[in-house]
């Protein structure tokens, strides 16, 4: 029994071969090296949003917190202090920031309206001034009375009017 010998290919057959091959290959590199670019593009695109989401976030939590403290201008306030050293946790909540915020009060105490008493909702009394009785008349505003309102007033108060001269 005589083995048969498989036939020789061709060696043209075996070159256009092996340069489909090299093409194929080439392609792909450059595909893969595309993609690649496109990866790190849109990773820097995507820290760079992070970023500017993260420093947004920060000036509308200080502008907040300015309203907060008393700040006559919140906008102001936020546009004079430095925010770098903030930073925001895992939870999105600010870092660092009421120690920036309470350094602005102390340093430029005129962008701060004076601490309000707290009201009596905050601090639990209910003091305040007398409470309107049930008949109370409203106050009387002389710009916009007529003649019998005038005279009405005046007699109630003891006047007499109009004055005899």
């Amino acid at each position: 029994m005589t083995a048969s010998v498989p036939p020789s290919p061709n060696p043209e057959t075996l070159r256009r071969e092996m340069d489909a091959l090299r093409a194929e290959r080439d392609a792909a590199l450059a595909a893969r090296t595309a993609l690649e670019a496109d990866l790190a593009r849109a990773t820097e695109q995507a820290s760079t949003a992070r970023t500017r989401a993260s420093r947004a976030v920060i000036r509308a939590e200080a502008r907040a917190m300015a309203a907060r403290m008393g700040a006559v201008e919140p906008a102001d306030v936020v546009r004079l202090v430095d925010l770098s050293t903030v930073t925001l946790a895992e939870d999105g909540t600010p870092q660092g920031l009421d120690t920036v915020m309470e350094a602005a009060r102390e340093s430029r105490a005129y962008l701060f309206t004076p601490p309000r008493p707290a009201s009596g909702a905050a601090t639990g009394t209910t003091a305040a001034g007398p409470a309107p009785r049930a008949g109370d008349p409203t106050p009387f505003d002389a710009r916009t009375a007529g003649a019998r309102d005038v005279k009405a007033a005046a007699s109630a108060a003891g006047l007499r009017w109009p004055v005899a001269t």
